[in-house]
């Protein structure tokens, strides 16, 4: 960092060039600096020149300024592909009679605001659709697909486990017709006709149906002091508190708390954001056996990119699905998650 603060200081001064009153002579901000691995000098060769540079600045991924550097030695190229190499920038080298080195900094050497970040810019947001595929088996029917699962009673169809276990067994032995497992029963045999409308799926080739689902990005460039705190608000120290103590970074957040905690822009991101809710799957069998399903955010830790030594990309994503009960550590209120579907006993209402 100290060779970087005293390039800070020095590098904002152009001269005119004597001989041409038009163009510029610039005072190369590396003449001065050693490179940070290597500790190699810059090339001293005066035959070597520097074009004027170019800066392109982006809130999300700070600046990067293009150095064009134009010499008739080869060996003042490869004085410079060392030494650039050595501060991990990219180059571009065309020959001729004048050889060209083009050098990607990936900081904006001109202006210095990779040190200077805005708030607005601290941390970015953006929700990417994302396709799941759940089993025919254990994603259900519609017993009336122009109809809202919770519209009818029993319109949602979740076959009974061992109707689901019939149906798997018939696939994998290639049946035409599934049977029920000797000395097994069903709540209702309503529920037969769905069993086997699943198998004839499952035989023509349809053996999971895509599911889309959304996942929430959240980012930040920093340098190294990040004076502007991104990714360090009180729930991200709560949560790697939690890891720490817990030994765990798998848990399920509601979309009103992540809104709420992570601080998301409400009049932009949140509105877009997919719901909280639960769903209670019945299934009776001779245990009855309930299941609930939560609609919310699995938080994923964030990723680190070391764009420099002191410019770091920061990177969290957090994953909306339905999460089946006790999978994952649940880490918001119950309230934020209201029943929106009631399944019956009996498809679409019949009775035994």
């Amino acid at each position: 960092m100290s060779n970087l603060i005293s390039y800070h200081q020095t590098n904002n001064d152009l001269n005119l060039n004597p001989s041409d009153g038009t163009s510029y002579a610039q005072i190369d901000p590396f003449r001065n600096l050693s490179s940070p691995n290597l500790n190699i000098s810059f090339p001293t060769s005066a035959q070597i020149k520097l074009s004027p540079r170019k800066v392109n600045f982006q809130p999300n991924t700070l600046g990067n300024t293009a150095h064009v550097y134009t010499t008739p030695n080869y060996s003042d190229i490869i004085a410079l592909a060392n030494y650039f190499a050595d501060w991990s920038c990219a180059y571009e080298i065309q020959e001729g009679p004048i050889h060209t080195m083009t050098v990607q900094i990936p900081w904006d050497t001109i202006t210095s605001e990779d040190f200077w970040i805005s708030d607005f810019a601290s941390e970015q947001w953006e929700i990417v659709p994302n396709m799941d595929q759940k089993s025919l088996i254990f994603n259900g029917l519609l017993a009336n697909p122009f109809a809202l699962p919770s519209s009818i009673a029993g319109n949602y169809v979740i076959l009974p486990d061992v109707l689901k276990a019939g149906v798997q067994k018939a696939f994998e032995n290639k049946y035409a017709f599934f049977s029920m497992p000797s000395g097994s029963s069903i709540p209702s045999s309503s529920f037969i006709p769905y069993a086997q409308k699943t198998l004839n799926y499952m035989r023509f080739g349809v053996e999971g149906v895509p599911s889309y689902t959304q996942t929430l990005k959240r980012t930040a460039v920093i340098d190294e002091r990040n004076s502007n705190n991104a990714f360090q608000k009180a729930i991200d120290l709560e949560r790697a508190s939690f890891s720490q103590n817990n030994g765990t970074i798998n848990y399920i957040m509601s979309t009103p708390d992540l809104i709420t905690e992570y601080s998301v822009p409400q009049d932009t991101v949140a509105k877009f954001m997919l719901p909280s809710y639960s769903k209670a799957i019945t299934v009776q069998t001779y245990d009855s056996a309930q299941y609930i399903t939560w609609a919310g955010w699995l938080v994923k830790p964030p990723s680190f990119q070391f764009i420099t030594r002191n410019k770091i990309q920061l990177t969290q994503e957090f994953i909306w699905n339905e999460w089946l009960d006790g999978l994952y550590h649940i880490s918001s209120n119950i309230a934020d998650f209201p029943l929106v579907v009631s399944t019956a006993t009996n498809p679409q209402g019949q009775s035994n």
